[in-house]
């Protein structure tokens, strides 16, 4: 079982007791949401504490639960991506109702969340958003990718951000982009709360992922750090492994150092693992990646764990080295995930198991960059795609003579191929674009022909200028907009509806 689970435990989506709602006594509409931690303790952001003086508290979704008044205990003062969070009391507490768990876990991509705000108009029954999480933003933001249901926006602003997997509380909702389109929204990671708020550690579970060894207080910048600190923020490569061996260790020592305070970004798990079974270690990492487990950690990671940066210091001490790398290493590499496997030996015997995995690792993401190109063949055989193809075909002959060599080659070529791909959902947006804007050019040609003017020649040059925008080379989608609605503007006009149509 998962620390925590037992206290708050997973509760059906929907049904989470701990969410709450914000209000200015004596006003109408709602401030904003917030998080209970225990029967008299409420967490949101401080933009929404601050924007009244008199705040009451409303639990949701729980009839006869009385409002309470609350004030600030503490809270950080908003800034530029960064700080943003409130203590609130309660003058009335909430005994009986089940509180949150706040965890800090490895903030992985494409995690499911979902989170209940109260924007306007459904300031009553309250509305509720899916998104995946992404990368960080800015000093302390995570990015979230809005998916089905209500878009984040106002009234959400310090709503618990919950994990689908397990209920967990991984954060609060902070800011959204206003572009209707957009979908993005940001959350502030537990982590960040419990760094800007330390009072709050008392309702924290789950650690930082980077052991005291890792801490060092004195470390040494040099281009060997700074490689080892490179690769380890380099998660859009893909997985890997990469081995480091005795002296060599200090430098991983001070990279992961230089991370924790702010240098690149961390490793999700940086572990000793001298003297560790392979179930401790894979505890370890069920824990910090925020699965649940029944039973044995390792059979949970077996069944696959998010794509996370794991460092695994002193494979060749831990009490089962062999183990450690077949059932662990082995399938987070499957899944994804960057491993920097520490050996303490230079002769250790496993070394040659080790470096077997990292040659896995290769084919794996060859395997994967195979998929792409397939796709990408399949959409389209264009040069681009032809060209690709070639290339990760002598890539595939070369990794069975020198896979190290492929290792090195592979970040740039996956670049090449997330280039393509992004080149082409930018032209697939640009057709989907230019057909909506073409049914719209013929609904405003039937509407004039209906109304008596197929034959207008003020009318049929508008149509021509916006036909020409639609089926220009290259298409300039902002030009083409304009055209159409201008078409569509002079046939309202005409049809003497003005700018009502």
């Amino acid at each position: 079982m998962i620390a925590g689970e037992g206290r708050a435990g997973p509760f059906p989506h929907g049904a989470e007791e701990w969410r709450v709602r914000l209000r200015c006594r004596g006003r109408r509409g709602v401030l904003g949401a917030g998080v209970l931690l225990d029967s008299e303790h409420v967490l949101t952001c401080a933009h929404v504490a601050l924007a009244a003086e008199d705040l009451t508290v409303e639990m949701v979704g729980l009839p006869g639960i009385p409002v309470s008044a609350a004030h600030i205990v503490e809270h950080a003062e908003p800034q530029h991506e960064r700080g943003d969070v409130a203590l609130l009391r309660l003058s009335t507490p909430q005994p009986g109702v089940r509180p949150a768990t706040l965890r800090k876990v490895a903030m992985t991509w494409n995690r499911s969340v979902h989170a209940q705000g109260f924007p306007r108009g459904l300031e009553e029954v309250g509305a509720w958003a899916t998104m995946t999480l992404s990368g960080l933003a800015g000093t302390e933001w995570q990015q979230m990718n809005g998916g089905n249901g209500h878009r984040v926006q106002r009234g959400f602003s310090g709503a618990g951000v919950a994990d689908d997997a397990n209920g967990h509380v991984l954060g609060i909702v902070v800011s959204e982009y206003t572009d209707d389109g957009a979908g993005l929204s940001w959350m502030i990671p537990v982590a960040a709360i419990e760094q800007n708020l330390p009072v709050l550690s008392r309702w924290v579970v789950g650690d930082d992922g980077i052991d005291e060894r890792f801490k060092k207080r004195t470390a040494h910048y040099n281009d060997r750090v700074r490689g080892l600190m490179d690769w380890l923020a380099r998660r859009q490569d893909g997985g890997a492994v990469l081995i480091i061996v005795g002296e060599d260790l200090e430098h991983l020592q001070d990279a992961v150092t230089f991370s924790t305070v702010g240098e690149s970004p961390a490793p999700d798990l940086a572990i000793n693992v001298e003297g560790l079974t392979t179930e401790e270690v894979s505890r370890r990492i069920v824990d910090r990646a925020g699965l649940v487990s029944r039973g044995s950690s390792t059979e949970r990671v077996r069944e696959g764990t998010p794509p996370m940066t794991v460092v695994i210091d002193g494979v060749d001490t831990a009490r089962e080295p062999k183990s450690l790398l077949d059932h662990v290493g082995r399938p987070m590499v499957a899944s994804g995930a960057r491993l920097v496997l520490g050996f303490r030996d230079e002769d250790a015997a496993d070394l040659v198991a080790a470096r077997e995995l990292a040659r896995a690792a290769v084919v794996t993401r060859l395997d994967g960059l195979v998929e792409r190109v397939t796709e990408l063949m399949r959409e389209d055989p264009d040069t681009a795609a032809t060209k690709l193809r070639i290339g990760l075909s002598a890539l595939r002959r070369a990794a069975a003579a020198d896979w190290q060599l492929v290792e090195r080659k592979l970040p740039r070529f996956h670049q090449a191929v997330t280039r393509t791909e992004r080149e082409r959902a930018a032209l697939r947006h640009v057709r989907n674009e230019l057909s909506v804007l073409r049914g719209r050019l013929a609904t405003a040609q039937a509407r004039a022909a209906a109304a008596g003017f197929a034959e207008d020649v003020e009318l049929d040059k508008h149509h021509r200028r916006a036909h020409a925008a639609l089926e220009a080379e290259p298409a300039d989608l902002a030009v083409a907009l304009r055209a159409v609605q201008a078409c569509e503007a002079a046939v309202r006009r005409r049809s003497g509806k003005g700018d009502q149509g």
